[in-house]
This record gives structure tokens, C-alpha cells and sequence, in this order.
């Protein structure tokens, strides 16, 4: 294999064995894969309302896609799967310490006013009473490919998790059989398969069943069969997100009922409605949409603060926490799913408090996280690592608590930040390590435009399903690992996500999305050195990279890059 070069604009590793190019040797080829991938996502469903007319649900368009799998570590791919149960029985224990959450963000709520009213709502709740010991966590947990050049191997790294508003699972379903047909139509165009992907695997990838089957398993524990299901979005905002969404929170939940003999009827609603549309019942502290009893309410909004733009919101959200209904995810489970609470997981000891016992598992799970700092402290140690991010603004990532990818800031934006904020205002953030993914081929394929080849970086997202009881310490009644999600963007675009529109369409821009995708494992031989565990499903075409040993000869150093 020749040698990686650094790409000198962001210190990614870039890797030459791009399949793509043997799949694609012409623009004659090309144009037929692009036809024939927009044909058969309209054939298939993999299709959302078009940004330009989010009010007629007549026109669909195909999302941003990745026209064919993007290539990624079999391994590390492996390993996520394997960590994800861990991680939502972790996320679920946080949730029922309410003293551990109150002290966690102690200094947060001093700066972040979006922080400190969800506080405020979790005290009023508790105050009140919990009155539905259920509850639902819908999670998907995301991660990069990284070079780590002490240990010189490539490695997993998380970059968040996400609970209760996961997108992804209606789409990332159909990329999967999108990818899979998009290979077969390449071998067909051949007359075989190709020579850079002869042994390679399409994990299967069925997460939009998986999560309605979640959903379908709480709704009976209300035990209710009138009960309604409520689907909480705004859909003129993010159509894409909300068509795919609507796949396995709707369409698949009715599906699966019936075949049980049930008839659900699941009422969307959006945010800006409900203080009309449902209706507490301060007697029985039963809850109503539309004059009909609700069993369950699935948030997919309500995660950043624009979301509540008058006390109305947050009353509704108070009523909806203190009702006997079940929630997907309830304010606790919110709360426990920020950045904030993933730097604090990354102290020695604070994941034994949870899982006491768990060594193993635990040590697999430390070992997929990146250096994580809280910046509330006025210490000699945090002092340094700020003039460090300072200095070298390209190996650091600050984050705020929101979700979304919003309240992220990078390079120069990030150290000047840093170089002007109080230690009071620092505390709303946390600074982490940034990854330095490898870098791939792929065609991106945007609306109405022609396909592109760019270089890329892939993150793959793994989704866990879990419902839990709080009473007497917290049970674990149902924890599954339902498949992944791999996004394919630009490699020199920090942030940008395929719910959010597509950007307008310029190649590398900081808008332009990601691609919903698959990854493609070529079977090469694999990374000596890295830890695996058995696992349970997922499904996509192939992430990122091949999985190929890099020389040892070649060393990795992100501080020379960054002079």
C-alpha cells in the first residue's frame, strides 16, 4: 500500500484505496448510477418534502445522498455495536440520580439559561411527583475513525450520544437497501464484482423497525388499547427529518400493531399546538390529545430553546413531565444526554458509580472516548489546556449543551472565545479533543444538481432502543441494539447534518450537509491490537475505511500541522 499524506488544512489522514474510482471509471457510468440511484430511492420511499416547498406534501425530492457505500474500519464498526448497551443502561442510571445531575451542572446553569430552566423543570417535577415510573430512551451514540499516532493505530472514537431526538432511522433503513442495489447495479454494469470490494460486507440495517417495535413495546405497557400515541415535531422546519421519522414512529408502529390485532392512532402534533391540543387532567393526571387518552408522547423536538418561545411551552412540557404518560425522553433522560454530562463521564470513577462491577464493559467503553475537558475551573491544568487551544486551535473542538449540532465552535471563532469569556461564562461549555478521521472517496449526490466526487469523512451513528422503570433503583425491561446511521460530508466542513436542508449546495461549505450513507467493510486485513466484543445487529453498506494496517513508518503528528 503507498504511503498516506496529511491533508495540511485540517490533519486528516487521507487514505488512496478509494474503491469508488473502480466502481465509476467514467462520467458515462456516472450518469447511470445517479439515474438509476434517484429512480429506485423514488421506487423505494428514500424520498422527503423539498426545502423550497415545505408546504405541499405533493412534491418529494431524494435527500442528500452518497452514491455508493462509503468505507469504513470493520472493526471499529464492530466495536460500537458492541459498547451500545452499555451506554444506554448508562445514560438510563444518570437519569435517576438526581443529585449527581444537580451537581454536574452546579456551574453550567451560572452562564447557559437553556440549561438552567430544564434544571429548574427537573426540580418542579420532582417536587410534584414522577407519577410514570416508564420510561422510554431512544439513543443514538455517534463515532469517527482516529489516528492515534503514540499508539500509531487507527481507533474509535465517540464524537457525542444522543437521546429521545435521534434522526436517522427511517432514512439510514433505505440508504441501506439504496447502497446494497447501488453495488449490485455496479457488478451488473461489470459483469462482476469489484477487485477492491471481492470479500467486502453490507451489514444488514433494519432501525426503523427495531424503533417502532420500542415504541409499540411501551404503548402495551400502558395498557390502554384506546390509548393514542403522540408524535411531537415541526415539520415545516426540517422536512427531511420529519418524513423519516414519521417511518417508524407512524408508519412501521401501525404496521407492527396490526399484525398483533391492535389499532394505534398516532396524532402528530407540532410544538407550537400543543398548549391547544393537550390537555392535563389535574385529577388523575391523565393526559389528552384531542379529547383522546395518550399512552405516549415521542419528542423529536423540543431540544434546543428556541423550541419554547413562551411560558405556554414550558407549562405543557411541565404538564407532560408530571402526567402519567409515558415519555420519549423524559426531562431527566434529556438532561442526562448533553456534553456536559459526556466530559463528566470521562472523570476517573464516575462511570463505576453507575455500573458498579461492570469492569470490562467499562474499560471497552473508556477506551472510545477523547480528551474531554470542563472549563469551569480556574486551575493550573485547565489554564494550560486553554492556552493550548489558543495556540493550536485545530486540535480542539468547544461545545455547548445543546443538541442538533448547534453550539459548536471551531479553530479561530473557538480561540477567540476562549481568549475573551469569564471563568463564569466558560462553564456553559466543555472543550474536547478533536478526531482526525481518514479521509475517502465518494460521488455526493445533491438535489438537482450532478454528482460530485469529493473527498470525505464518514461518522457512524449506532442506535439504541431502551425502556426502563425507575421504581426501586431503576429495571432494565427492554435494551437492544437497532442498527446505525453513516453520514458521508465534505472533509474540511467542520459541521453540518442532512436534516437541516442540504445547505445551498456548494461543495464544502460550511452548510453543506452530510449524506445519509453506508459503509462498506472490504474485508482487508484488520487493525492489529484492537479489543472486540460480540455484538447484536446493525446494517449499512461499508463505513469508511478499509480496515488496511497503516506503514509503521508513518508518523501522525497534529501539533506540526497546526504551526
Amino acid at each position: 500500500m503507498s504511503k498516506q499524506t496529511i491533508n495540511q488544512s485540517n490533519g486528516t489522514v487521507n487514505s488512496p484505496k478509494n474503491y469508488v474510482l473502480e466502481a465509476v471509471p467514467d462520467e458515462k457510468t456516472l450518469a447511470e448510477l445517479s439515474c438509476y440511484a434517484i429512480d429506485y430511492c423514488h421506487t423505494i420511499g428514500n424520498v422527503a418534502l423539498w426545502n423550497e416547498r415545505k408546504d405541499s406534501h405533493d412534491i418529494a425530492v431524494t435527500p442528500p445522498i452518497a452514491l455508493l457505500p462509503s468505507p469504513f474500519p470493520a472493526e471499529l464498526f464492530e466495536k460500537a455495536k458492541a459498547v451500545q448497551q452499555t451506554l444506554s443502561e448508562l445514560y438510563f442510571r444518570i437519569s435517576l440520580d438526581h443529585d449527581f445531575l444537580i451537581d454536574a451542572y452546579r456551574d453550567v446553569v451560572k452562564a447557559d439559561k437553556w440549561i438552567a430552566k430544564q434544571i429548574e423543570l427537573m426540580e418542579k417535577v420532582k417536587a410534584d411527583g414522577i407519577r410514570q415510573p416508564i420510561c422510554v430512551q431512544l439513543q443514538r451514540a455517534d463515532y469517527m475513525s482516529h489516528w492515534d499516532e503514540q499508539e500509531h493505530k487507527m481507533e474509535l472514537k465517540n464524537v457525542e450520544v444522543n437521546i429521545g431526538q435521534v434522526g436517522g432511522p427511517g432514512c439510514a433503513t433505505l440508504m441501506s437497501k439504496l447502497h446494497k442495489k447501488m453495488i449490485q447495479k455496479v457488478e451488473n454494469l461489470r459483469y462482476g464484482p469489484l477487485t477492491s470490494t471481492v470479500n467486502g460486507k453490507l451489514p444488514e440495517n433494519y432501525p426503523r423497525k427495531g424503533m417502532a417495535e420500542t415504541m409499540f413495546q411501551a404503548w402495551k405497557l400502558f395498557g390502554d388499547k384506546d390509548a393514542v400515541v403522540v408524535f411531537m415535531n415541526q415539520p415545516e422546519l426540517f422536512p427531511v427529518c420529519h418524513f423519516e421519522q414519521l417511518q417508524f414512529i407512524q408508519f412501521e408502529l401501525e404496521k407492527l400493531a396490526r399484525k398483533e390485532g391492535f389499532l394505534i392512532n398516532v396524532i402528530r402534533m407540532p410544538i407550537k399546538e400543543t398548549a391547544q391540543r393537550l390537555c392535563l387532567n389535574e385529577k388523575d393526571y391523565t393526559m389528552y390529545a384531542d379529547g383522546k387518552r395518550v399512552a405516549l408522547i415521542h419528542m423529536a423536538y423540543g431540544y434546543l430553546p428556541e423550541h419554547y418561545p413562551s411560558d405556554k411551552e414550558w407549562q405543557i412540557r411541565f404538564d407532560m413531565e408530571r402526567s402519567k404518560t409515558i415519555l420519549s425522553p423524559n426531562i431527566r433522560l434529556s438532561l442526562s444526554g448533553t456534553k456536559k454530562i459526556q466530559q463528566v463521564l470521562a472523570k476517573p470513577g464516575v462511570i463505576e458509580r453507575f455500573l458498579p462491577g461492570q469492569t470490562e464493559k467499562i474499560a471497552l467503553l473508556r477506551s472510545t472516548f477523547t480528551g474531554l475537558w470542563g472549563l469551569e475551573e480556574d486551575n493550573d491544568n485547565i489554564r494550560a489546556i486553554i492556552k493550548d487551544a489558543i495556540e493550536y486551535p485545530k486540535k480542539y473542538v468547544m461545545k455547548a449543551q445543546l443538541g442538533a449540532g448547534k453550539g459548536n465552535y471551531f479553530d479561530e471563532q473557538m480561540a477567540d472565545m476562549l481568549s475573551r469569556m469569564s471563568v463564569k461564562e466558560r462553564g456553559a461549555y466543555i472543550l474536547q479533543q478533536k478526531i482526525w478521521p481518514v479521509v475517502a472517496k465518494n460521488y455526493m449526490k445533491r438535489p438537482f444538481e450532478k454528482p460530485t466526487l469529493e473527498n470525505i469523512v464518514s461518522e457512524v451513528g449506532i442506535y439504541g432502543s431502551f425502556i426502563g422503570n425507575e421504581q426501586n433503583g431503576g429495571k432494565v425491561l427492554w435494551n437492544r441494539v437497532e442498527g446505525y446511521l453513516v453520514r458521508s460530508k465534505c472533509h474540511n466542513v467542520n459541521q453540518g447534518g442532512v436534516s437541516e436542508g442540504g445547505g445551498p449546495g456548494i461543495p464544502c461549505n460550511p452548510f453543506s450537509p452530510s449524506f445519509p450513507c453506508s459503509p462498506i467493510f472490504p474485508g482487508i486485513p484488520s487493525i492489529p491490537g484492537l479489543p472486540i466484543s460480540p455484538c447484536s445487529l446493525c446494517s449499512p453498506l461499508g463505513p469508511l475505511f478499509p480496515g488496511i494496517p497503516l506503514p509503521p513508518e508513518f508518523a501522525f503528528n497534529p501539533e506540526k500541522i497546526m504551526n
